[in-house]
């Protein structure tokens, strides 16, 4: 009895597994799913199949070669793998037209409203819709070139290296040695900087003065911003030649304000490495605070060269901020979007005021100089080749 007994309630689990199994979501796998197109699904993959089964994937790309794992977490990150998934299993598009002519007259009645009203609807521009398909072939390529470059020209292999070089001293000789590798770690960094701007197709069409302007205005901060993706990759703020040797050369306040700078910054790295060349082609690196009596005083005093074509930067500058916020609604919607946006712009304004403030501080003044001045020089040099 006691055998017949296990057998049957074993029976009875595999059973309710497998009609668990029969109403999953064939695209993301969330319970409760339904026939819908001609296989289970669940009513929001439903709909997305409605929204975009008429796209040609052909004319779609994925960032991630089309290879996104499609879960209830995942599903809304990429259009491109969702709607791939959706006809791997089955979903047919031919019988999107029957299901809609069930309405009946309803559907006809709507659509006849919407075209009536349609000549008095003002529609919002495109950056306003959240639509998952507003970049182009061309600002997908930009896109996936920038990544690349960036994780190419900027030299986190190296800083890892000497991490790990350093861990095999002694512990009195490591702190002996902090400030030197601390200040090596930071020029490190900075030597990404140039062969990262020299790369990038916009930045080879502006003339010499306008190049050398552009690095002169804004090299200090972009190697400080490049500093916060950078930080994670090695994990550079648990080491102890930061938490030694950046406090004896900035101060335990600059070293606060590094720290919260990078504990707040995004957590998408991506939306760091975007916003790159968005600083690289700023063409106001001035920062304004208010003093005591509520009067604005620029506080960044450095006189910089005149650039001999704003109006040609500005659009460059456009050209790729257009490209990061169409990925950020293309992975997050139009509102999160928004939000990382100003965090973005935020934290570069953090980092800007942080490097602000190190500039003060003697070797790091000596350091900047001999970078900015060896970055200048190598542009001649390439320029009289």
């Amino acid at each position: 009895m006691n055998c017949d007994n296990q057998l049957s309630f074993t029976s009875s689990l595999n059973t309710k597994k497998n009609l668990k199994s029969y109403s999953l979501c064939k695209v993301c796998g969330i319970d409760n799913a339904q026939l819908h197109y001609g296989t289970l699904c669940c009513v929001s993959c439903k709909m997305f199949f409605r929204r975009n089964a008429q796209i040609n994937l052909n004319d779609r790309k994925c960032i991630f070669h089309g290879k996104c794992d499609i879960t209830i977490k995942s599903r809304k990150t990429c259009r491109y793998c969702r709607l791939k998934k959706c006809f791997l299993v089955g979903m047919q598009k031919e019988l999107l037209r029957a299901s809609h002519n069930r309405q009946g007259t309803r559907c006809k009645q709507y659509l006849n409203n919407k075209i009536t009203s349609s000549a008095s609807c003002i529609y919002p521009i495109d950056l306003l819709k959240n639509d998952r398909s507003l970049l182009t072939t061309e600002q997908w390529s930009y896109l996936s070139n920038l990544i690349n470059l960036f994780n190419i020209k900027f030299p986190v292999s190296d800083i890892h290296h000497l991490l790990e070089d350093q861990s095999k001293y002694p512990m009195k000789m490591r702190l002996k040695m902090a400030t030197t590798n601390m200040l090596l770690i930071i020029s490190t960094m900075y030597q990404g900087v140039l062969p990262f701007i020299k790369n990038l197709s916009h930045f080879q069409t502006l003339s010499l003065n306008d190049q050398s302007a552009l690095l002169e205005r804004n090299t200090r901060n972009i190697g400080g911003y490049s500093g916060i993706v950078i930080s994670r990759d090695v994990d550079i703020h648990s080491s102890p030649i930061f938490k030694t040797g950046f406090p004896l050369i900035y101060g335990s306040k600059i070293m606060d304000n590094a720290i919260k700078i990078y504990k707040n910054a995004d957590n998408d790295g991506t939306l760091i490495k975007l916003l790159m060349p968005v600083l690289v082609f700023s063409t106001a690196c001035d920062i304004i605070v208010m003093d005591e009596n509520n009067n604005k005083v620029n506080v960044s005093t450095d006189e910089y060269r005149l650039l001999s074509n704003e109006k040609k930067i500005l659009d460059i500058q456009n050209f790729y901020t257009e490209i990061l916020f169409k990925y950020m609604i293309y992975r997050y919607g139009y509102q999160q979007a928004s939000l990382r946006f100003a965090a973005l712009i935020k934290t570069s304004l953090d980092q800007s005021m942080c490097s602000l403030n190190g500039r003060e501080v003697q070797k790091h003044k000596q350091l900047m100089q001999t970078i900015v001045k060896t970055t200048e020089q190598s542009l001649i040099l390439q320029d009289d080749n």
